[in-house]
């Protein structure tokens, strides 16, 4: 458990519960329905569920209803490609939690303001479709946080909301910036500041939320997983007191601390294997993080089709980076080659530690020396995730004394 001394004069908190998603990557069925060059490019993505993208944001929508938490934080890439089709139908989403007496707060990721990405995917071609820029989401998602906010940016999209007397909620936007997504502004730290420094004087706790990393995770995450400016957020963040940042963008979960005593907890996409939202508890001077699988109960075995449309990924990346084929999965058996082997044992290692699980590795060192025979990225891979030590990244409690 963290502890931070930094809280020693303030309250108790009464007890809350929010849920927050991220990464939910959105796409309106009529933009995706029936097209096969959309199926055959999300197989070979990066290991998002999206042929059962409607389904299992549907399905998320109606539990946060239901469970009733306190409030709702959606933490960017809130569409798959920015379509603005897919930000109506999925603002009218929201608008039924906002609607059953859920407070929503969102913030925009780096899918949503899309210029030449938005599309609509056809049988077995795609046309490009409109976007939207940053005055159409104040009118679509402004509900979500912004207008009944206690403060806003003026230069960005980021607000403060307060969710009880001694609670603020920071969404600090960093995706607005015309063509350059990822860069927090000078205007949007100053605003930052004079909110930290409010919150102080009220004896406030503020809990903020970027899309992007507030920190590097490790040297695998290291590239383009942050944004621009983010060390003069970090030094505001460990100056002020603020409890934790939400963050997601890299589809892994995964918690980093900062030198000053800052976490940085990254959810896992919704939409990847295992389907994480992120639960975040706080009662007294206590507060609890724990990132829980979502299962879509309409779907026969959800949890291992998701799991295995992820696995199938890796191992077709595995397969193409020694120069094979990729067979189907239930063709792989003793019979299979040594490659087969080597891609299936990289699968499992991906799966796992997406998952924020390192600790549940399959090591083989066997494999690990074959693997680091070939000219690939694969033993790098191994060695950085080694050398970050076996950890389970899905649970974090901080105290607050």
């Amino acid at each position: 458990m963290a502890k931070r001394d930094v809280f020693s004069e303030y309250g108790e908190i009464k007890p809350l519960k929010i849920y927050l998603a991220t990464d939910t990557h959105y796409i309106d069925p009529s933009l995706c329905a029936g097209s096969d060059f959309f199926m055959d490019m999300v197989k070979k993505g990066d290991g998002k569920f999206m042929p059962y993208c409607e389904e299992i944001n549907r399905a998320f929508i109606d539990k946060v209803i239901a469970d009733k938490p306190d409030a709702l934080i959606v933490a960017g890439d809130l569409t798959f490609n920015g379509a603005r089709d897919s930000h109506i139908t999925f603002a009218k989403m929201l608008g039924e939690v906002e609607a059953a007496g859920i407070p929503v707060l969102a913030i925009p990721g780096n899918h949503d303001f899309t210029i030449n990405r938005a599309a609509r995917f056809l049988k077995y071609s795609y046309e490009l479709v409109d976007s939207i820029d940053a005055s159409e989401y104040i009118k679509l998602y402004g509900d979500f946080g912004r207008l009944d906010s206690y403060d806003f940016d003026a230069t960005s999209l980021s607000y403060v909301y307060e969710l009880a007397p001694d609670l603020r909620i920071l969404c600090v936007d960093v995706n607005t910036v015309q063509g350059m997504p990822g860069i927090l502004t000078e205007g949007t730290l100053s605003f930052v500041k004079e909110q930290l420094e409010k919150a102080k004087e009220d004896k406030a706790y503020i809990i903020s939320v970027t899309h992007q990393t507030l920190l590097t995770h490790s040297e695998l995450t290291s590239q383009g997983m942050s944004f621009i400016n983010n060390e003069k957020l970090l030094k505001l963040y460990e100056e002020y007191g603020v409890v934790m940042n939400l963050s997601g963008h890299m589809h892994i979960q995964h918690i980093a601390v900062s030198d000053g005593g800052v976490p940085d907890i990254a959810t896992g996409s919704l939409m990847t294997s295992p389907n994480y939202y992120g639960e975040i508890t706080l009662w007294g001077k206590h507060l609890s993080y724990r990132a829980v699988p979502f299962v879509v109960d309409d779907i026969p075995d959800f949890a291992s089709l998701s799991k295995q449309f992820l696995w199938d990924n890796a191992y077709r990346q595995g397969m193409e980076s020694l120069g094979g084929t990729a067979k189907d999965s239930d063709q792989i058996d003793e019979t299979s080659t040594a490659s087969d082997a080597l891609a299936a044992f990289f699968a499992d290692f991906n799966v796992s530690y997406i998952a924020g699980r390192s600790d549940q590795i399959p090591w083989d060192e066997d494999i690990v020396k074959k693997w680091k025979k070939t000219d690939t990225f694969v033993p790098e891979y191994f060695r950085l995730v080694k050398k970050e030590g076996a950890r389970n990244f899905t649970i974090f409690d901080i105290d607050l004394q």
